[in-house]
């Protein structure tokens, strides 16, 4: 079993007007001495930059100048760490919301996983492989029963979760993940992706803490159809 640094892993966040609940997630990060954080500030307008500066001078710091969701998140992210992973020894990326709703803890389980495998591309969250803290609405939970029945299909890969927000990734995969699709459809299209590319991957239970402030961020379960249609274009016809 070979260990894990730390030093090795850097976190991911996307921030957009998250000052509620952003810094107890820096701070819950830095108390478990994970020292790597990158931020994509996606044209927040509190003062996000302002608190970063001031209390963690060490974070990296990017920013959008417009408002274009998680798939631009990712894909800025991911560009920086293929130009800079050999540099800055960035061996695994780790994607954590910055409403608070991931439990930091749930993070030691997928590097036990890197650690038992060294195989292993991408380690996922699930929040249905066995009965956990996570407190999911019921008609959230059968939007997303719903969604794993439809990555199935489309992406001829079975998952638990199908939307995962929560993940731990080899840094020498990412040069094979090109996102296109913006928004939340951008999901669908990286388990697509894994697929395509026979990632090796596996899925840990984990404890999502749902608020009324992380679900009022959240997008509309009616929207769930759209995404489908998207991804279905994106996929067959594009």
């Amino acid at each position: 079993m070979k260990k894990i640094n730390k030093d090795d892993i850097y976190f991911l966040i996307r921030s957009y007007n998250e000052m509620k609940e952003l810094p107890n997630v820096l701070k819950s990060i830095k108390n478990e001495w994970f020292n790597n954080i990158i931020i994509v500030d996606d044209w927040s307008k509190d003062w996000t930059w302002d608190f970063v500066e001031k209390r963690y001078p060490d974070i990296i710091y990017l920013k959008h100048f417009f408002n274009l969701g998680w798939w631009a998140a990712l894909e800025t992210w991911f560009e920086y760490i293929r130009r800079n992973k050999v540099e800055k020894n960035i061996k695994f990326v780790i994607t954590f919301d910055a409403d608070w709703q991931h439990d930091i803890k749930d993070v030691y389980n997928f590097i036990l996983e890197f650690e038992r495998n060294n195989d292993l591309d991408i380690v996922l969250w699930s929040r249905f492989i066995k009965k956990t803290n996570s407190n999911v609405p019921l008609f959230r939970k059968l939007i997303l029963n719903l969604g794993k029945i439809f990555t199935s299909i489309i992406s001829w890969i079975k998952l638990t979760d199908s939307h995962n927000g929560y993940r731990m990734i080899k840094s020498e995969v990412i040069d094979k993940i090109q996102l296109t699709m913006n928004w939340m459809e951008y999901a669908s299209e990286m388990i697509d992706i894994m697929s395509f590319e026979n990632f090796i991957f596996k899925e840990v239970p984990v404890n999502i803490k749902y608020t009324q402030y992380s679900l009022s961020k959240w997008q509309k379960s009616s929207n769930a159809i759209n995404i489908a249609l998207k991804v279905i274009w994106n996929k067959f016809f594009k």
